[in-house]
């Protein structure tokens, strides 16, 4: 098998895969038409037990290599479009619901979607004002939200400075807070917002509340907290009230939240919009989900951890295609209109003489689109290789 099936070409096909709109095992299948493998440069693909065996057999040793890859694209795509100077780093968990006990790592642990069903706990990376993937940790469903963050942290702000990003900040939810998360980042020197759980010990460090100006619903409060800025929203709604009853209480909280931050003369409201400008990481999660990425498991932990970081790639190379190679809107376009318009465009492929044409159809609307991309990512610097063959 290592004759025909190098790791580098089962890397390509899951890729593939996952753009086209597979998502499982049996979908391997969907590749092995000859005009496919003539586009690709293919001569065979494995068939589903054996890509299976494969995962099983180089996961350990492929998921570091992978994670290196990973990085290395994201810098690559800035040295097209250009650096960020700055950068918001996002780190969020999600759930991967699974049905049965034979996909290794499948424990009953946080699933708010189905609670008691075993589940997977991966964590992810994604970078706000970019929209690159920095990385993705698979767990097992029985882990922590911090679980392996505060080292996987350390480890991503390395590379940022390293890419020559000056100023970072990390948004993270409530799930990481600790005591021990809150040194490490200011270690680091990098500025932060935190959001923490609504305890009673927390309201305690919080002074006296003030009414907002701009808007009287909200009520602030700010204090101390493991020698950072803890500051806190809360929205009060007026109650009605009742001729001839007793008022004991004029309003009601709504919502009340709370923010760890050392970012220095920072309003609390500017501080929480802040945070919630964070959310776009539920995006960035949902289109992993667009490219089926945790859609199948195996019975094999290290193999289970390798799709999710080829399915990591492929988010990055599809972004890395989207935003140097596309126009406009087209590069915030999603993988499920990507796909749609682009991907599953219909085609002929005729060959003459070795020579192999894509035809297609004068009406399709984006054939001039696919075609401009096309050229502009075979423009593209061939990037150099991480390691030795």
């Amino acid at each position: 098998m290592a004759g025909v099936f190098r790791p580098s070409l089962m890397v390509e096909i899951w890729v593939a895969l996952l753009w086209y709109g597979g998502g499982a095992l049996d979908h391997v299948r969907w590749l092995s038409g000859r005009n496919v493998r003539r586009i690709f440069g293919w001569i065979t693909v494995p068939d589903p037990t054996t890509f299976g065996r494969w995962l099983r057999r180089t996961g350990e040793e492929l998921v570091a290599l992978l994670d290196q890859l990973l990085w290395h694209v994201v810098v690559l795509r800035w040295q097209v479009v250009g650096a960020p100077a700055r950068v918001t780093l996002l780190l969020d968990s999600t759930v991967s619901v699974r049905y049965g006990r034979k996909q290794a790592g499948a424990e009953v642990g946080y699933n708010p979607q189905k609670r008691g069903r075993p589940s997977h706990h991966p964590i992810v990376a994604f970078l706000q004002e970019t929209g690159d993937c920095a990385g993705v940790r698979w767990r097992p469903g029985n882990a922590h939200t911090a679980d392996g963050a505060i080292e996987w942290l350390q480890l991503l702000v390395t590379r940022l400075r390293e890419a020559g990003v000056s100023e970072i900040t990390v948004r993270l939810d409530k799930g990481f807070f600790s005591r021990a998360m809150v040194d490490v980042l200011q270690e680091l020197g990098v500025g932060f917002l935190l959001k923490i759980p609504d305890h009673t010990w927390v309201r305690r460090r919080l002074g006296t509340r003030r009414q907002s100006e701009k808007d009287t619903a909200i009520w602030t409060a700010s204090g101390t907290l493991y020698g950072v800025r803890l500051l806190s929203c809360e929205w009060r709604r007026a109650l009605p009230s009742e001729p001839g009853s007793l008022r004991l209480e004029t309003y009601e909280i709504t919502q009340r939240a709370h923010v760890l931050t050392n970012l220095e003369g920072i309003h609390v409201i500017t501080a929480w919009r802040m945070y919630n400008q964070g959310a776009v990481v539920e995006q960035r999660i949902a289109e992993l989900g667009q490219l089926a990425i945790g859609h199948t498991a195996i019975d094999d932990l290290a193999g289970n951890a390798l799709l999710w970081q080829i399915g990591a790639l492929a988010y990055q190379l599809l972004h890395f295609a989207r935003t140097t190679a596309l126009p406009g809107d087209w590069q915030r376009a999603q993988p499920e209109r990507l796909r749609a318009a682009l991907f599953r465009m219909p085609a002929k492929l005729a060959t003459h003489s070795r020579r192999h044409t894509l035809r297609i159809a004068s009406d399709e609307p984006q054939r001039h689109t696919l075609r401009s991309a096309l050229i502009e990512l075979a423009r593209q610097p061939i990037p150099p290789l991480l390691w030795a063959a």
